[in-house]
């Protein structure tokens, strides 16, 4: 009798394991090597709208092949994204096609990739790794040098050292300058060092575009000492006014012998060995006040622009700084960085595009909805087949009383089991809110998506027909995870179907920022009126909205001012003075620092003022803005006008839990009183 009990409970743990066993379908088989040999290559064909135009080229030396080429780009930035497509290639055979991959999915420096080739039945058959695809000779962070004495700051590479510039973190890469190459190495460049060089002899065009440089976030480091007159000619006063006293000769007592000597200033030169008495130094004084002394560097540093300056008091190409400890010399550029007016504030981003990242990751995001379908089918074959057949073998052992007591206790640990065990049996539902921006009369879209899902199935979601390009998006504030390129966190899939986007889920990351682009149809306009406003408010004109969608929110921003109305319905003209007065103005403010648009308007710590209104709608809102404000010209005086549209068209195709909003946007000539 035991051992037909025995029997019986085998059966069925041998059933359950079955079933538990083909549920779990996902997982990819290990690399297994087969008879086909494969070889390929990976190409920047062009760059369109700013995204890299892919040409893939592979081969085939074995057996016939059909499956999926997976092109994975690691970015240094954002986490790699694989580019998955769906071919034939037959033996001897050899195909190419292309790809659109997004700015953001490959590391702008080295263009690291490696393509997979993946049998029908998930396999890796084989690997091919390659290295610097898009053609770049630069294999690091690029620092021009402007001397006629290169070799003796060689030392500034700080020994191979890696550093960590806009999330990217790599050796400092030299790079010989003179007039004749520096115009074509300029915009490539992080940082400019001008040392022991007369920057007069450059001429006002190659010294303006210097300046236009540094304007737009460019970094410099000026070395002095002996050369100082000529390293700081040529520079207008209103970029870098500064003014030297004097200039100390070797054995003199000069300003950074005496601040290390009554302040300690200095340290690490000192430690070094380092002594600032034999060496010639400038004394230099900066009028303006933006400028100050470093507590670390005998320099002065400060925020030019959009970009930051460092002035040595000596040469950097003297001896003595040749002791300097590697880290010493790091610490250089990181000083540099931080007296930049946007570096760190800000991780790197743009004004706009650091509110667009933040907006998108504050749109709700809770999912608690679970997936029962495999368990209840699993259920059924349990009460169907299992069940009975148990009550069967309980019968033949004339133990039919134990029915009621085996039956509820195995299957809740049949159900448990499922459960527990069958993780990819136990998948939330995918979720995605979708904001798409355009402006209003273009033909051009994008669409930026927070898509959530708690599960450890890689998943992905189809995208209409209109979109041609897809990938990586913000990371969101607190930063990603950023994987080995032989893993990757983005997806993208291509095949007769269209295109499609995903995430690969990893750890604790369960939510994906995804990005797409293509092409739609105009919507209208938005025309603004004697639009007229100034820094304290005081804006007035008219709004009509003329693109066929009621609008839960329009935004007009007038210079550093802004101002939010509610409720602008297709075909309404709004006066601004006179919606101010109805209440439909629901938030208003000077907006000259963009984080008080998070802070306000969001509420990102929960407060928000005397203001009411949907945060989803003004995260949603938020986004369009800082499109729109990042694409604005910029030599014309213009009023941005941005409006929100709840449940804008989707951006998903086919069966999918989406939220979607639109941000059409438009400019008005502004009269600035």
């Amino acid at each position: 009798m035991r051992r037909r009990i025995t029997a019986a409970a085998l059966i069925f743990f041998f059933v359950f394991g079955l079933l538990t066993c083909c549920m779990d379908n996902t997982v990819l088989a290990d690399t297994e090597p087969s008879g086909n040999t494969f070889s390929g290559d990976v190409e920047l064909l062009k760059q369109d709208n700013g995204n890299y135009v892919m040409q893939v080229t592979v081969e085939n030396s074995g057996e016939d092949f059909t499956g999926t080429v997976q092109a994975i780009f690691g970015s240094s930035e954002y986490a790699n994204c694989a580019y998955n497509t769906e071919i034939t290639l037959p033996a001897q055979g050899k195909k190419q096609f292309t790809v659109t991959v997004t700015k953001r999915a490959i590391d702008p420096v080295r263009g690291l990739c490696m393509l997979n080739f993946i049998d029908e039945k998930g396999r890796v058959l084989q690997s091919v790794s390659l290295k610097n695809v898009l053609g770049n000779s630069i294999t690091g962070i690029s620092v021009g040098i402007l001397s006629d004495h290169y070799s003796e700051l060689t030392f500034m590479d700080a020994g191979g050292m890696d550093v960590s510039v806009r999330d990217m973190t790599y050796p400092l890469d030299l790079i010989e300058l003179d007039s004749d190459n520096l115009s074509v190495y300029l915009d490539g460049l992080y940082f400019l060092i001008i040392d022991q060089f007369n920057v007069s002899s450059l001429g006002e065009e190659q010294i303006r575009a210097i300046e236009e440089w540094v304007n737009n976030g460019g970094w410099l480091i000026i070395g002095t000492g002996a050369y100082a007159e000529q390293t700081l000619s040529g520079f207008d006063e209103d970029f870098l006014d500064i003014e030297i006293y004097g200039i100390s000769e070797p054995d003199d007592d000069n300003i950074a012998s005496l601040n290390a000597d009554r302040y300690g200033y200095y340290y690490n030169y000192i430690y070094a060995g380092v002594d600032f008495t034999q060496m010639a130094a400038a004394e230099l004084n900066e009028p303006g006040g933006f400028f100050w002394d470093s507590s670390e560097h005998p320099a002065i540093c400060g925020s030019v622009g959009d970009g930051a300056a460092t002035v040595f008091f000596f040469s950097l190409g003297e001896k003595e700084f040749q002791k300097l400890d590697d880290y010493v010399i790091e610490s250089i550029y990181d000083e540099l960085m931080y007296a930049s007016n946007s570096y760190y504030s800000y991780n790197g981003y743009t004004d706009m595009e650091y509110i667009g990242m933040r907006s998108l990751a504050l749109i709700d995001n809770c999912n608690t909805s679970v997936d029962f379908t495999w368990l209840e089918v699993l259920i059924g074959i349990y009460v169907v087949l299992i069940g009975p057949i148990l009550y069967l073998i309980l019968r033949k052992c004339r133990k039919s009383e134990w029915y009621w007591v085996c039956v509820p206790a195995l299957g809740f640990v049949f159900i448990a089991g499922v459960y527990f065990f069958g993780q990819d049996a136990r998948v939330k539902e995918t979720r995605v809110y979708s904001v798409t921006a355009q402006r209003v009369d273009s033909t051009q879209a994008e669409t930026y998506f927070l898509a959530y899902h708690s599960g450890v199935r890689e998943w992905n979601v189809r995208l209409n027909d209109s979109y041609d390009v897809a990938g990586p998006g913000w990371e969101g504030y607190y930063g990603g995870y950023t994987p080995n390129i032989n893993d990757y966190y983005y997806t993208v899939s291509s095949d007769g179907e269209g295109l499609s986007v995903g995430i690969k889920p990893q750890g604790n990351f369960e939510n994906g920022y995804l990005y797409a682009s293509g092409k739609t149809q105009s919507k209208g306009a938005l025309r603004g009126n004697g639009i007229a406003g100034d820094v304290v408010g005081n804006v007035s004109g008219t709004v009509a909205n003329e693109t066929g969608y009621d609008m839960a929110y329009l935004a007009v921003k007038a210079e550093s001012y802004i101002m939010v109305f509610s409720d602008v319905k297709a075909g309404e003209t709004i006066d601004l003075e006179q919606a101010v007065r109805e209440g439909r103005c629901i938030y208003q403010n000077n907006v000259s620092y963009f984080d008080d648009l998070l802070y306000d308007m969001v509420g990102i710590y929960g407060y928000r003022g005397n203001y009411t209104y949907e945060r989803d709608d003004m995260a949603a809102l938020l986004i369009g803005i800082g499109i729109a404000e990042e694409a604005k010209p910029a030599d014309e005086k213009v009023a941005t006008i941005t409006g929100v549209i709840r449940d804008y068209d989707k951006a998903a195709a086919g069966k999918c839990n989406e939220t979607s909003y639109g941000c059409l946007y438009s400019y008005a000539e502004l009269e600035v009183e």
